[in-house]
């Protein structure tokens, strides 16, 4: 039998392809199955992520400008949405909102955390939830980040009426805002470049912008001008300042000397003069004219164990002379004075002739040397008792003493005797002591509404008083300072104080201040809106001194330019830092290196510094220059008082009253050279800077002041000066700008 054998065969062949592609097709068959899992698990991360950025914004960012402390909130979950196919996409949890300071500041960092949640349910059919957690960080945004700020286009300072216009001179880079409208010259149109904001409120009154429609229309539709329309932000920032204060590194008291029992309120004036590695500090003692003479004082030594109408010689006491311990008062009926005085006066004589009274209403003071111990009363006149004694009636109801708790006056202590309310007249011994020269807020008397009984603000202001001419008419700070920093007016000696290694807060409480010099390190000046005294020439009358913050020279940081240009965070920037937040006005002193007299020593001021004007404006001193009288700014007309005091040609050096003042006349210039700024300017009211050449009645004069050149430092907006006041809403909301959002590594807040 034979047999036939192949010599190939196909069936193996087939059987593995087959067993190959039944293996490539589960591999295909796993391999999309898993896929497809991994979408929907990937969905579903993404699920949880919008879910945690709904968070933030729904409830996170809604709550971060309100928050004091850290804050945890939405523990539980809130379900947020559904996808296309109406199922749910999740929900967000755990939102906790808190706050720390920035490092090298002392701005707050705000920070808001969000989970997501989003179910996944695996092949198998386990429900797994997935969560992701993200994060903002919010940063305030500060005064400081506006080139040009101010709350109301008005004009600042004694005569001014209407509103101040941008007009063709002004160039602006940087951030413009104003809680006002804004008003453009018809002839020309200012420059701008950067944003400008204003606000609804304006917006619904229909004041947006006012002026040359031309400049309107052009700012309207250039597509490289921001316009945007914001909410009224709050002016003054009054908490924000007093957080300065709070956390202050050094505090000059400046009020030390006021209200003082019997005597004419002295001020303190200070000075900071910044150097490399620090500041000077000096304060000086001043009086606001018109000064009164001195009022009627007379030295006495107080009679503690006399009990009658009998008193040694040079002695007083009150009758009966009954001290209660317990209650610290003292009960008596009038007061029993010696006719003989310490000082070698016969009041006797004086009362009996008639040269001397006290007379009813007449405010009396008793102190002692350092004023610890007061007696005060209102008297009812002064009678001769006997031959050689005075009695001195007054109402019952007003004896008042203040003094240490169960101590009355010791016997034989020295005191002094003060007949507050004596009419003394003007000092004929200072120079420019007119009532008119310093205080124009009795000029709206005629308008009941408008009188407040109180300087403004915008009054005249003055910072020269007698420690500035204690050198003499060719000596000022300047070129001879030991002659200053010597004078009997030095109330604190002129002291070094380090920069230290951290931001500088100096406060100077109750009193105005001088600023200049080359600053190295951050520092910001604060100081009080206003500080209130009595005037000299009526001791019954309490007026007001505003916190003004006077440039009397440059103010430039270490590592500016020789042009008083900063170092732009572009070309490496500068950590230098300075804060000007004054409770009235920060003014250009009409100084000699600040052009005074027409730039007769020297023009033009060089200013690095975020300055803030709470109550007042960025302002030149003397910049009317004019005793001819003013705008009545309600009633219209012409006052017949003046706009300033006619001493701008007499400053610097100081003139004499009877010398003829140079630059002061009517039609003369004073022009001073350029204000030249990098920095930021925040002001309540507009100030000026400059009178033009034909101002218009009452101003047809010389040009007076300084051509602006201000430039934006915008180191600012990373280096702020320390508690520099931040943006409030009007609903007192904290204003916020993102700083950074991503995230989070972990369910901690890091």
């Amino acid at each position: 039998m034979r047999r036939y054998f192949s010599k190939g065969s196909a069936a193996p062949l087939a059987l593995l392809f087959t067993l190959v592609s039944m293996s490539f097709t589960v591999a295909y068959l796993k391999n999309s199955f898993s896929q497809a899992a991994m979408e929907k698990y990937r969905y579903a991360e993404w699920k949880a992520l919008y879910a945690a950025e709904a968070g933030l914004n729904d409830v996170g960012v809604v709550v971060l400008p309100y928050i004091t402390s850290d804050t945890l909130l939405v523990r539980n979950g809130v379900n947020y949405g559904v996808d296309e196919n109406n199922r749910p996409i999740g929900m967000y949890k755990d939102i906790a909102c808190s706050t720390q300071l920035l490092p090298n500041s002392t701005r707050k960092e705000y920070i808001a955390y969000s989970t997501g949640v989003a179910d996944y349910i695996t092949p198998s059919g386990t429900n797994v939830s997935i969560e992701r957690r993200v994060f903002t960080s919010m940063r305030p945004q500060g005064f400081e980040e506006f080139m040009y700020f101010t709350h109301e286009e008005e004009p600042i300072g004694p005569g001014n009426t209407g509103n101040v216009n941008f007009c063709g001179s002004d160039e602006l880079d940087g951030k413009v805002h104003t809680n006002g409208n804004m008003s453009f010259c018809q002839w020309s149109c200012a420059t701008f470049n950067g944003e400008i904001n204003v606000t609804y409120e304006a917006e619904e009154q229909g004041d947006l912008f006012n002026g040359n429609q031309n400049c309107i229309n052009d700012y309207l539709e250039d597509d490289e001008l921001v316009i945007d329309t914001v909410h009224q932000i709050i002016y003054p920032p009054q908490n924000s300042a007093e957080v300065a204060k709070q956390n202050a590194t050094k505090t000059f008291v400046a009020d030390t000397k006021l209200f003082r029992p019997g005597k004419k309120d002295t001020l303190v004036m200070t000075e900071i003069n910044f150097v490399e590695g620090g500041y000077w500090a000096a304060q000086w003692t001043y009086n606001i004219p018109p000064i009164g003479n001195p009022p009627a004082e007379f030295s006495f030594q107080y009679d503690s164990l006399a009990s009658g109408l009998e008193t040694d010689d040079f002695h007083l006491h009150l009758f009966p002379n009954e001290f209660d311990g317990t209650t610290n008062t003292y009960n008596s009926n009038f007061l029993v004075m010696s006719g003989n005085t310490l000082d070698g006066i016969n009041l006797y004589s004086l009362v009996s002739s008639g040269d001397f009274e006290i007379g009813d209403g007449d405010q009396i003071f008793i102190f002692n040397e350092d004023n610890s111990k007061v007696i005060s009363f209102i008297s009812s006149g002064i009678a001769t008792l006997g031959t050689d004694r005075l009695r001195v009636s007054f109402y019952g109801e007003t004896l008042a003493y203040n003094g240490p708790e169960g101590i009355g006056f010791n016997d034989d202590e020295s005191i002094t005797f003060v007949n507050a309310s004596a009419s003394d007249g003007l000092n004929e011994d200072v120079q420019w002591n007119n009532q008119v020269y310093y205080h124009d807020h009795d000029l709206t008397e005629t308008d009941p509404d408008g009188w407040t009984g109180y300087c403004e603000a915008g009054g005249r202001q003055h910072f020269d008083f007698d420690y500035w001419t204690a050198g003499g008419t060719s000596c000022d700070i300047f070129n001879c300072p030991d002659e200053i920093y010597n004078s009997e007016h030095v109330f604190m000696n002129r002291t070094f104080f380090s920069t230290g290694n951290s931001p500088q807060i100096i406060y100077i409480k109750g009193g105005q201040v001088l600023v200049r010099g080359t600053v190295d390190g951050q520092f910001t000046i604060v100081t009080d809106d206003y500080t209130e005294y009595r005037v000299h020439s009526s001791t019954n009358t309490v007026d007001r001194v505003w916190g003004n913050i006077w440039l009397i020279d440059d103010v430039v940081y270490a590592d500016s330019y020789s042009s008083g240009a900063v170092v732009q965070p572009a070309y490496g920037g500068s950590n230098n830092v300075l804060g000007l937040i004054a409770g009235g006005s920060v003014i250009i002193a009409n100084t000699r290196p600040n052009g005074s007299r027409d730039s007769q020593f020297g023009q033009d001021i060089k200013i690095n510094a975020a300055i803030l004007a709470m109550n007042g404006g960025f302002i030149s001193h003397y910049w009317q220059n004019s005793t001819i009288g003013h705008h009545d700014p309600i009633l219209g007309g012409i006052y017949n008082l003046p706009i300033a005091d006619g001493r701008g040609g007499h400053r610097n050096y100081y003139r004499d009253e009877d010398q003829t003042g140079a630059y002061t006349n009517d039609n003369a210039g004073d022009y001073r050279g350029y204000v030249r700024l990098w920095g930021s300017i925040v002001q309540f009211r507009r100030g000026y800077m400059k009178r033009n050449t034909g101002g218009g009645s009452p101003y047809n004069t010389g040009d007076i002041g300084y051509d602006k050149n201000y430039n934006y430092d915008y180191n600012l907006r990373l280096n702020p000066p320390p508690y520099f006041p931040d943006l409030q809403n009007t609903n007192n909301t904290v204003i916020l700008k993102m700083a950074s959002y991503g995230e989070a590594r972990n369910q901690q807040q890091d």
